[in-house]
Parts: C-alpha cells; structure tokens; sequence
C-alpha cells in the first residue's frame, strides 16, 4: 500500500481539488524537532486522513498526473485534461506538500483498491494546442473574383459602376445587368441629408492640407466622389475604345429665337421654350429621318433602333449626369418641352427613375448659357452621338449682297465612326441645321 499525501493545515480550511482554484499553497506545520518529526508527522497524517481521504486522494492523482505528464502536454492515460506549466498555483501546492514534514514523495500513486476521482472531458483542441473554434478557415470561393453575369460586366464598364459595391440579385448572389443600373439610379436617387445626419454617419474629412513640392509649388489632394469616379471610368472608356469623328455647322439663330419669343408671350397656360427643348425637338425627329444615326455598336453589330430616345446633360454639383427622355417621336413640342422641364428638375433634386438613366440613342449637351461658343463632346457608350451646342453670338452676316446685324450659333456633332461614316453625319447635322432655321416645322 502506498504513501498517502495528506494535506497539511488548518482543520477549518478547505481541501484543494486538483482542478487549480486556489491561489497558493497553504504553510507547512514545522516539525517540533529534528528528531521526533517522522512520528509527530505520522500521527498529523492519520488525524487528517481520518477526516480528509477522499480530498487526499484527489491531491496524490492530481500530483501523480502532473509529475508523470511532461509539461505543456496531455496526460498520456487520456483521462485528464492538459497540464499545467511548472510555476502555476497548482505546481506552486504539490512542491509545498512535496517538502512537508510528512516526507511523502510527490508523485506517488493512490491506494490500488480505490477508484481514481471523477475527471472533466478534455476540451476539444486545435493541431496546435489552441481550443478549435467551429467554422474557422471558411473563406467561400477563395478566388476573390465578383459573381457577375457577362452583360453586368459589360454594362458597368459603360456606366462605371464598381461591381465590387453592387449587391447581386442572381442566384447565389450573383450581379445581372438590373442590379448594375440599380446600384447606378440608387447613388442618383439618394436624397441629401441634413448636415449634422451626414456628420453623425460618418467622420467627417480632414481638411486638404497644403503640400510643398520639390519646385515649391504648393497644391493640395482630396478624395473623388463616386460620381466623380463612375465619370473618370466611363469618359476613359469612351474616348479611348469609340473613333470619333467630329462635325461643325453656324446655324442663323434669329428665326429660332424669334418664335421663341412669340410663343412665350402668349400667355401662362403655354410652357416656356427654352432653346434646348427646341433642339432636343430637332434631334427627335432627325433619329426618325436619318435612321443611320439612330443606332448603337453593341458586342461587334450594329443595333437600329425604331424611337428616338435623346438624353441630355444635366450639371450637378456632384458631377455630370445625362437622364433620357424615351420616345419622343410620337408626341408634340409642347409636350417635349413639359417632360424635359420635369426631367431636369427631378435631375437636380436627385429623384430621377432608373430608367432614365440609360437608353439614349443621342445626347444633347448645351453651354451656351456658360457664353461658350463651340466646343466638343464626349459620346457616352452605347449612344453612337452627341450634339454640342454654342452659344447665342451677335456677328455681322451677309444677306443679298448687303452686310447686316446677324445671330448665330455653332453646333458640333460628334459621330461614333463604327456606326455611320462622316457623309451621313453630315447629311444629319445639316438637317438639324434645317429645322432650327425653319422652326415651324418643329411644330407640327
């Protein structure tokens, strides 16, 4: 029969466990003499056992364990959990018994006739000795590619949406060409925020501080918006995948000016006429008389269309914009005119439909109100043109042999050369030229 290791201290005080919930080891009862101190020793044993075995057996198994087991690793019998390092509580208890008067050896076994102590389930571990956490290492797909359908590529390629911030609709997530010209109308319809909502949902922005360059030029950065972005990608993709080709025409403007003015003065019930719902009327009709600009290069066809969908560039302060009115060769002038008024008004409070933010066939873009007089335009893909229009100017003009006051002004017709060539487009800027010298034909 074995030795027992008994513990040593107060007969009020608690056994420990095994299980490391006490913080320290209780002090040894020095011996009265170097002599006597095996028999008193003997007798404190048999006192304390008497009252204690079953605390004393748990102590001898939890010692036995961790004399046996080498440190940092399970106990080789697989019924014990991992064992401590040397220099934790319960290390610091079993070298305090250890040199008790008792003279018990650490490390003995329990009597062989009684039953080990109930032990915990080992807690489930990791190949590198950590607890393994369920679900850890799941990384999907892992190849770090955006689920997206081929047209939703393409067609963020022509809006300049970043598929990386679209939320897919398709099965499995999956982006489809809807989720792309939603996640384009959403950025347009979001309604602005008051200043402190905007400041309690995010940080605000460091202000741009001022940089020297080597040279001693001083100059500053700031962060693009994402309309800003969406522009960038989608005008480096038109000008550098599109063969413009450019056209210029002077147009008299004073009979188009003139029924301007008298249909203005007719009275409130009749809409104001601006000059760019009378030239977006002119391009109307021209999609139906040139059909050859009324078309679209798409994946290597060309692709005719049957309405005349004409869009028109709206200035933000956010960045340019270009929302379509759809089929506007089966309605009047006046009725162009409510709808273009009604469209550029929902542009510029951010209200805007998703679907009047693509499906042009033309684009109009005037800055004669900026007192420019020509300038060129960029064709936004899959539209195969765009009108730039110039300026109202005073020049003088010559008319049956005599020099007199005159109004003109510059158009520019930019043509996708994939779709039609330089004769046809110039048939069709001349017909616009037409219209808008003969304003009355718009009428009718």
């Amino acid at each position: 029969m074995g030795t027992v290791i008994a513990w040593i201290g107060e007969p009020d005080e608690d056994v420990p466990d095994g299980g490391g919930t006490n913080a320290a080891a209780p002090k040894a009862e020095p011996p009265d003499d170097a002599e006597g101190g095996g028999e008193k020793g003997a007798e404190k044993q048999d006192r304390d056992t008497s009252g204690g075995d079953a605390g004393a057996r748990r102590g001898s198994a939890t010692a036995d364990r961790r004399s046996s087991a080498p440190s940092g690793r399970r106990d080789p019998s697989g019924r014990g959990a991992a064992t401590e390092a040397p220099g934790e509580p319960e290390q610091d208890a079993a070298d305090s018994r250890a040199g008790s008067p008792s003279g018990a050896a650490t490390g003995q076994p329990a009597d062989a006739g009684e039953a080990p102590p109930p032990q915990r389930a080992p807690e489930p571990e990791s190949p590198g000795g950590e607890l393994a956490v369920p679900g850890a290492g799941a990384t999907g797909s892992g190849n770090g590619r955006v689920k997206a359908s081929p047209y939703a590529r393409k067609r963020a390629a022509e809006l300049g949406v970043d598929l990386g911030a679209v939320q897919g609709s398709g099965p499995g997530g999956r982006i489809v060409a809807q989720d792309v010209e939603r996640a384009l109308s959403a950025a347009a319809e979001k309604p602005k925020q008051p200043a402190a909502e905007q400041a309690a949902e995010k940080p605000a922005a460091p202000a741009p501080q001022p940089q020297v360059s080597a040279g001693d030029d001083p100059y500053s950065e700031e962060e693009p918006s994402r309309l800003r972005r969406a522009l960038a990608r989608a005008m480096v993709e038109a000008k550098t995948t599109i063969p413009h080709f450019y056209l210029t025409t002077d147009v008299d403007a004073e009979p188009l000016l003139r029924l301007r003015a008298e249909i203005n003065g007719i009275g409130p019930e009749t809409p104001k006429f601006s000059v760019t719902d009378l030239i977006v009327r002119a391009c109307a009709l021209v999609l139906q008389s040139h059909p050859q600009l009324n078309a679209a290069w798409v994946d290597g066809r060309i692709r005719r269309f049957q309405r005349s969908n004409v869009s028109v560039a709206v200035a933000l302060s956010e960045g340019l914009i270009a929302p379509t009115l759809r089929n506007l060769d089966g309605i009047s002038m006046r009725e162009t005119a409510e709808r273009l008024h009604d469209l550029i008004g929902r542009a510029k409070s951010n209200r805007l439909r998703q679907e009047e933010l693509s499906g042009g066939h033309m684009a109009v873009s005037n800055l004669g109100m900026f007192g420019i007089e020509q300038f060129s335009a960029i064709i936004t893909p899959p539209q195969s043109s765009v009108l730039a229009v110039g300026g109202v100017r005073d020049e003088p003009v010559v008319a049956d042999g005599q020099i007199k006051p005159g109004k003109r002004m510059r158009l520019t017709l930019a043509v996708d050369h994939r779709v039609t060539d330089g004769a046809q487009g110039a048939e069709a800027l001349d017909r616009i030229r037409w219209l808008l010298e003969h304003p009355a034909a718009l009428l009718v």
